[in-house]
């Protein structure tokens, strides 16, 4: 029972780690994308440019802009000021632009402040940020925010139309472009399949724990656990249009309790395959550790609208399969733990039996 009671101390540390990263877990959250019903999206971008190229990312709340015309492209701020300016020379900001703080993630989410420096009307002060000819940046005017409006709260299993028309305004030598968007409320699926399906993979997950030969088919379930959260969470930051360099970065900065258990489970893995106890009870720690973190992702499955790792269904998917795959691999460690635990009993007891006369 010893070995038992290691699994339980080690699932409820597992736990209490799993709750004290609560905060951040929440902040990366917020900081990369939370599902959603509002769908927002570009309808037109007029007149054309060549050399000229806008589209959302994150749901709507990030615009990107590549301009790469020989001329620079200026975007208009919420007052009409110039606000970004993308060219030959690079992405600049304007440091006078109120719309440069309001756009500003703040921390805890409280409401932006906007210093007494920034004014619309005074001349733009430029600041260079990359040498690059993309900028993304977060805009009020291309998402809902707020309470859902009344025609939402009185049909909210209807499709409809929320905001006929939004407008970003972008200047180059030629004039203004405008790009116009909008935004629409889309029901979310039901999550019910995808909860029977997390329930029946608990299930066989844990009857595996019940096998004779339960090595090979552990570790298997642990390498399909870490290779669904790897993908999931890297397609993710892939998704926020990222570089490679920058989405490895984001992932070893934000990702650290789902990088532990990777690392965990990689050696587990190999150590289940050689029968070591102590790798039956990491996997039943990763499992219920991975299988609680991604609880903070349910949305996905009663959200319409969820970043597009992949494809809606793929993320869903990933969600269900980690809860299954998490819980019950708890379950089956528990229970081979347990066996475990009874065989080393038998072979004491055989091993003080007297010899027979």
């Amino acid at each position: 029972m010893r070995a038992v009671r290691r699994l339980v101390v080690a699932v409820g540390a597992s736990l209490g780690i799993s709750v004290l990263a609560a905060a951040p877990a929440s902040a990366h959250t917020v900081a990369s994308v939370q599902p959603t019903n509002y769908r927002s999206e570009i309808v037109a971008v007029t007149p054309a440019r060549s050399g000229l190229r806008v589209r959302l990312l994150d749901l709507g709340r990030k615009v990107e802009l590549r301009a790469t015309g020989a001329g620079d492209v200026v975007v208009l701020g919420y007052q009409g000021e110039p606000y970004l300016r993308v060219g030959p020379g690079g992405v600049f900001e304007n440091r006078r632009s109120p719309t440069l703080y309001q756009n500003r993630t703040q921390p805890g989410g409280g409401p932006a402040k906007v210093p007494a420096t920034a004014d619309a009307a005074a001349p733009p002060e430029w600041h260079r940020t990359s040498t690059g000819r993309t900028a993304r940046w977060r805009d009020q005017r291309t998402r809902w925010e707020g309470p859902d409006p009344p025609s939402v709260s009185a049909s909210p299993h209807r499709a409809q139309l929320v905001v006929p028309a939004w407008h970003l305004t972008l200047r180059d030598a030629a004039g203004d472009v405008v790009v116009t968007g909008r935004v629409l409320w889309v029901p979310g699926p039901s999550p019910w399949p995808w909860l029977a399906a997390s329930v029946v993979v608990v299930a066989l997950c844990a009857g595996l724990g019940r096998r004779r030969r339960w090595e090979r088919p552990l570790a298997a379930a642990l390498a399909a656990l870490l290779a669904v959260s790897v993908v999931r969470t890297v397609g993710l930051e892939a998704a926020s249009g990222k570089g490679a360099a920058s989405v490895a970065a984001t992932v070893v900065a934000t990702s650290l309790v789902p990088l532990a258990g990777w690392i965990a489970g990689a050696w587990a893995v190999a150590a289940i395959h050689r029968r070591l106890e102590n790798g039956v009870l990491a996997a039943g720690v990763v499992g219920f550790f991975l299988a609680v973190f991604a609880l903070g992702d349910v949305l996905t499955l009663t959200r319409s609208q969820v970043q597009p790792a992949f494809t809606a269904s793929f993320s869903r998917a990933a969600v269900s399969l980690t809860l299954g795959l998490g819980f019950g691999l708890a379950a089956a460690s528990a229970l081979v733990v347990r066996r475990l635990a009874a065989e080393a009993r038998a072979g004491s007891r055989a091993g003080r039996r007297p010899p027979p006369r």
